[in-house]
């Protein structure tokens, strides 16, 4: 019998190391789970941020399309403003009557040739030269009405585009510093969720590692005494 008593020592000390840890195992599992519920949360994170990345570059694409559109229309309006200027210059510089006739006629294609005639007519009784006048229908008179209205109510709009145009400068400049401020966010963000996750996947393994050691508690101390004491006892009590 005595020679049981060394085995039933071993078994013991065994079932005293297995215990711990076969109670570990549990927490090494859950320390395992949340490690892998967190790369998926990183991985999912990622790919977001990789797509909103994607729709913003072609959407930037898609600005800088209609930029360059908006300033080529803008350049237009600009040019089409000096060649106004320079052909009503050009029209106060004419200096005679058939000159501004000509002009007229071009203007004013649906009169014909044969409008715009010439008369004098005396400024007084005592006036000898007179003053020269065009003669036109009176009702293409409404003409010259609706036409002034016209250039009143057009130079008002010119006016009020440009006040739109250069509003819409400054509020596509405040998009853009929020944009970069958004994108400057997104990226701390991203920066600090990777250095967190990175940290705790370091911690992650040490306390893996940490609890993977078998180690004698309090209680397998208490059975590793028990075992050995109950062993002695037995091999006393044994002849």
């Amino acid at each position: 019998m005595r020679r049981l008593v060394p085995p039933l020592i071993v078994t013991a000390v065994i079932l005293a190391v297995a215990v711990p840890t076969t109670c570990n195992r549990g927490a090494i599992a859950r320390a395992k789970a949340e490690a892998a519920r967190l790369t998926s949360q990183r991985d999912s994170l990622l790919s977001v941020v990789g797509e909103r990345e994607r729709q913003q570059a072609a959407l930037t694409i898609q600005r800088q399309t209609h930029e360059a559109e908006i300033t080529r229309l803008r350049d237009s309006a600009i040019a089409l403003e000096r060649r106004r200027a320079a052909a009503q210059l050009t029209v106060r510089q004419l200096r005679t009557v058939g000159a501004l006739q000509d002009q007229l006629r071009a203007a004013f294609p649906e009169l014909g040739a044969s409008a715009w005639g010439l008369t004098t007519l005396p400024f007084d009784d005592g006036d000898t030269l007179g003053l020269e006048y065009l003669l036109v229908p009176a009702w293409f008179a409404e003409t010259f009405v609706i036409d002034h209205a016209n250039a009143a109510s057009w130079r008002a709009q010119k006016d009020q585009l440009l006040a739109v145009d250069s509003l819409r400068l400054r509020v596509g400049a405040l998009q853009d510093s929020i944009t970069r401020l958004v994108a400057a966010n997104a990226a701390a963000y991203q920066t600090g969720y990777q250095t967190a996750f990175t940290s705790y996947q370091d911690l992650s393994k040490r306390h893996i590692a940490e609890l993977s050691k078998p180690r004698i508690g309090l209680g397998s101390a208490l059975r590793l005494l028990g075992a050995m004491g109950l062993g002695v006892v037995v091999g006393r009590a044994l002849p």
